[in-house]
């Protein structure tokens, strides 16, 4: 069965995520391997890793453990973005619904305020609260419909930009005494977290654009609750009198066939629903003539058309668009794919047995260190033993490698495969010249590993290079840019130095291309 993520669920995981880089920074990737394959073997490895081999659920479990790690380290409950957002969203909630019900009520309170001088005006009254609620609904599809035109994502959109940067300042705000105690290196994973679910390249889709949406339609149905008790409070508590005028010289006969018209989804089934011909005619109002003449049953004939009115044009709609926002949340949470380059990366950490240069042997025989083996340490009954495989596994399945033609004919295929293996789970299928594969510019519908010098800085010929590639594979294809050091007389492949790498990975994350990795392709010792 799928499992049930929610939204501070993936803010979380990007800030363990952010973290791990900052780790992978100050002590290598190896530190984030033996942590990450001790979690597996000791919590989350068993029977139910077996009976739930999925990535998904793999990832969900380390996530609980981290979170675990996480309160022991703060000594209670941690202070994560998953719990400040949910928090947050939790308020929002509340301060929409009585802002809004309170903006509603207030408005058409003070717009019916009746002196007994002049009746209330049903034609300013349908323009400024229907009319008005129309036109802010009807510009919902038709952003929607140029967006597409113009091939623009709704998260780029100015006002929603503008929202999520309030709401995080909110956020950090309204917990600032609890933020200020995290560390420098915490709080910028905190930051990372909401930067990465908040760009478009973050693989999330539209996941973080529906809680927003759904505020305002929660203010839009609040507020319209909010003029509909106050319609209902003045009709209940005095003797309101409604006409209708217009510099315009309107017949009698075109209004009431524009109310007809007006009250025709809630008519067929509603009579009385909305005012007569003879009401609409004893109710209008001539500046000249006064109103003095007009008959009371006339003048208060038209408040069940305008309740009506305000819930059938702007209460509904914003229900349906509520309805609609809660069920595309729901979808984009289940459509939300585990294959990014993060993912893979964890997954392998996760799955790959530990490497050591010390061979299994027997009880009584001396340990041979001439050749790395695949192993593991469990404690069992206060013991150590050691479980040995003859190889890493493949996680991923197959990739190609691209190779640029100064390094092919140096580059050891067999020994390329074996560090795939080792480093990101992958077995190498066969290998190309780079310069050849952009030439052809066929389509490529296996993960790409490019090969790359990391102590020649990164120039912006690669990042076309990527991008060339990217167009010719599918958009969720797995690309790894796999680093190497400067090539030493005996072997190719040779260590990154930690500064080659931050230069590289700064410089590839201008692309925000979510299934794209920069690893280094040999481990530093």
């Amino acid at each position: 069965m799928k499992q049930q993520w929610r939204i501070p669920d993936f803010l979380d995981l990007e800030y363990f995520f952010a973290r791990d880089r900052k780790l992978a920074e100050s002590q290598g990737e190896g530190a984030l391997r033996e942590r990450d394959r001790e979690l597996y073997l000791s919590t989350i490895g068993g029977e139910d890793a077996e009976s739930n081999p999925n990535p998904e659920w793999l990832i969900y479990r380390w996530l609980q453990e981290r979170r675990s790690e996480e309160n022991q380290e703060q000594s209670g409950q941690a202070l994560l973005p998953g719990r400040m957002w949910y928090e947050l969203y939790g308020l929002f909630w509340s301060i929409f619904s009585f802002l809004a019900f309170g903006v509603g009520g207030g408005l058409c309170y003070s717009f019916l305020s009746y002196s007994g001088e002049q009746p209330v005006n049903v034609s300013l009254f349908l323009l400024v609260f229907v009319g008005g609620q129309l036109f802010l609904l009807f510009l919902l599809p038709l952003g929607w419909m140029i967006r597409i035109i113009r091939g623009v994502d709704l998260r780029s959109s100015l006002l929603l930009t503008i929202v999520n940067n309030g709401l995080n300042r909110f956020l950090f705000t309204i917990r600032k005494s609890s933020y200020d105690t995290l560390g420098r290196e915490r709080k910028e994973s905190f930051h990372a977290s909401l930067a990465a679910v908040q760009r478009s390249g973050s693989g999330y889709g539209s996941l973080f654009f529906w809680p927003l949406f759904l505020l305002f339609q929660l203010f839009g149905i609040a507020f319209n609750f909010g003029v509909l008790g106050a319609l209902l409070l003045k009709v209940s508590s005095a003797d309101l009198a409604f006409g209708w005028q217009s510099t315009i010289q309107l017949s009698t006969a075109f209004v009431a066939r524009l109310v007809e018209w007006i009250a025709l989804p809630w008519s067929w089934f509603m009579d009385g629903a909305y005012p007569t011909v003879e009401q609409i005619a004893g109710s209008r109002m001539i500046l000249k003539d006064g109103f003095f003449h007009l008959a009371s049953a006339d003048l208060v004939s038209w408040w069940p058309f305008l309740c009506l009115a305000i819930c059938c044009y702007c209460l509904l709609p914003r229900m349906f668009l509520f309805l609609l926002g809660t069920r595309a949340r729901k979808r984009s949470l289940y459509s939300v794919k585990f294959d990014r380059a993060d993912h893979n990366q964890l997954l392998h950490r996760l799955l790959t047995p530990r490497l050591s240069t010390e061979q299994v042997h027997d009880e009584g025989e001396e340990a041979d260190t001439s050749s790395p083996v695949a192993h593991d340490e469990i404690q069992v009954g206060g013991t150590q033993q050691e479980t040995a495989e003859a190889e890493p596994q493949t996680v991923h399945g197959a990739i190609v490698a691209l190779i640029p033609e100064e390094l092919y004919e140096e580059c050891d295929q067999q020994q390329l495969g074996t560090y795939c293996k080792e480093q990101f789970g992958y077995t190498l299928q066969h290998a190309l010249l780079l310069e050849e594969q952009l030439e052809k510019n066929e389509q490529l519908s296996t993960s790409l590993l490019l090969l790359q010098e990391a102590w020649q800085p990164p120039i912006l010929e690669l990042i076309d290079t990527v991008k060339q590639l990217r167009e010719q594979g599918e958009p969720d294809t797995h690309m790894i840019v796999a680093l190497i050091g400067k090539p030493a007389p005996e072997t190719l492949f040779t260590p990154v130095s930690g500064q080659d790498l931050q230069i590289w990975q700064q410089k590839v994350a201008l692309l925000a291309d979510p299934y794209l990795q920069v690893s280094p392709l040999v481990a530093s010792s």
